[in-house]
């Protein structure tokens, strides 16, 4: 996802000592591309990637075939792992660990902690808020013009509280807890992709199908002015948590 490419060297960087023939799982992949970015770079690591999504999982198997990279694409929940204890040498996820509204967190926390084993190191990224992402701070932005927006910050509350995600892997089991705010430019080629993305894609694609398209245009192409690029695209700001810890 074009959103989320500026997290997978911060991810990843973390992982460089793993030795070959290292077991890597990535946790609510969707469809994989961290996990595929990470098989690129390092095709000696056995990599795992699950999710509760058997589309998004059906997808990521066949992006894996076209790109010719191995990813054991398994379909289970965040809160019940089909892992063995201590199976994991390393647990990556890219905004899936800490999503509100997929496991609880301390739940999530303690299925990682179990499977990773001693030594064993976590790095992931969530969101703290929604004005953090560009697709809902700047979407939720042109919507209210026109009609009344879900209150997208409220399931947030647990996320974007100062400390409480470190306390959910603090108290899973985790030490050497640490987390730092990163900050990341999304970019997009042109009006097009931005549309498609922001009006077409997620929980806002039925909010605007509600409202009239060009009306809609036009004031996203006002939100978004000045983001554009003298080559024409669109680079909008986005920031996260980064995670890492260690078993």
């Amino acid at each position: 996802m074009r959103l989320l490419n500026g997290l997978v060297d911060p991810l990843l960087d973390p992982l460089g000592d793993l030795p070959a023939g290292a077991h890597v799982v990535q946790l609510a992949c969707g469809t994989g591309g961290l996990a595929l970015a990470l098989a690129q770079r390092r095709p000696d690591l056995r990599i795992t990637a699950i999710d509760i999504d058997p589309v998004a999982l059906t997808t990521g198997r066949a992006d894996a075939a076209r790109l010719g990279l191995t990813v054991d694409f398994r379909e289970m929940s965040m809160a019940a792992l089909a892992l063995d204890d201590g199976s994991a040498d390393a647990i990556i996820s890219r905004m899936g660990l800490f999503l509100p509204g997929t496991a609880p967190f301390g739940a999530a926390a303690r299925e990682a902690a179990r499977v990773l084993r001693r030594g064993g190191v976590l790095s992931a990224a969530a969101w703290p808020g929604p004005d953090d992402s560009p697709y809902t701070r700047f979407g939720t932005a042109v919507l209210r013009r026109f009609r009344p927006v879900p209150n997208f910050a409220a399931p947030f509350a647990e996320a974007g509280r100062p400390g409480a995600l470190e306390g959910h892997l603090t108290a899973a089991g985790f030490r050497d807890v640490a987390a730092t705010r990163f900050h990341w430019d999304t970019e997009y080629p042109d009006f097009d992709a931005w549309w498609a993305f922001v009006a077409e894609f997620g929980p806002l694609a039925p909010l605007f199908a509600a409202v009239d398209t060009a009306d809609a245009r036009a004031a996203t192409a006002e939100e978004v002015r000045p983001y554009r690029t003298a080559a024409g695209g669109y680079r909008l700001p986005a920031a996260a948590h980064l995670l890492t810890a260690h078993r």
